[in-house]
């Protein structure tokens, strides 16, 4: 840990009440959202974009069962030693520095080897998985307006084919 850090037995209960309070705050706002547009499209007979929600629910479900496991595991997997020429090879910035090492990191280091994965790598991992899933639903979310958008328009082309004068100056119609 640096110097300076403040960990969580020296911070004040107040303050970690205060953040656990607005996360669950949060949490149950983004539920009541999705609920409310469940009953919207419920409403609006819309069963493929009730079924696209549900796919939306899972996938921040698994997000969320993801980053727990991951936490969980992330001081093992910081205990696996592998030998160093596989741990020095694949690297995508060149090579390691070993002074801000882990003690999961030293231990596997003193013994010639190399850890899997350092434990600030997988916490480095979960922030990209969680930044990767976050804009896979932006997307989606985006993708469900924009098809919402183009079938409003479609809806008003339909109408326009019903009238009378559409169906004469097509020829559908023949006095």
């Amino acid at each position: 840990m640096a110097e300076g850090e403040i960990t969580l037995e020296q911070t004040p209960t107040w303050a970690v009440a205060t953040v656990c309070f607005f996360l669950i705050f949060i949490s149950i706002f983004i539920e009541y959202l999705l609920h409310l547009l469940a009953k919207y499209f419920n409403k609006k007979r819309r069963t493929y974009l009730i079924q696209a929600l549900s796919k939306i629910k899972t996938e921040l479900m698994l997000l969320g069962f993801v980053s727990l496991l991951m936490t969980v595991l992330e001081k093992p997997v910081a205990k696996i030693c592998i030998p160093k020429s596989a741990g020095e090879t694949f690297l995508p910035c060149g090579s390691v520095d070993s002074s801000d090492w882990d003690e999961e990191e030293t231990k596997c280091s003193e013994q010639g080897k190399a850890s899997l994965l350092s434990t600030e790598g997988m916490t480095q991992l979960r922030y990209l998985i969680f930044v990767l899933a976050s804009f896979h639903s932006v997307l989606s979310i985006l993708t469900f307006g924009l098809g919402m958008a183009k079938m409003r328009r479609w809806e008003s082309w339909e109408a326009e084919t019903r009238t009378l004068d559409y169906q004469f100056s097509t020829g559908k119609i023949q006095y």
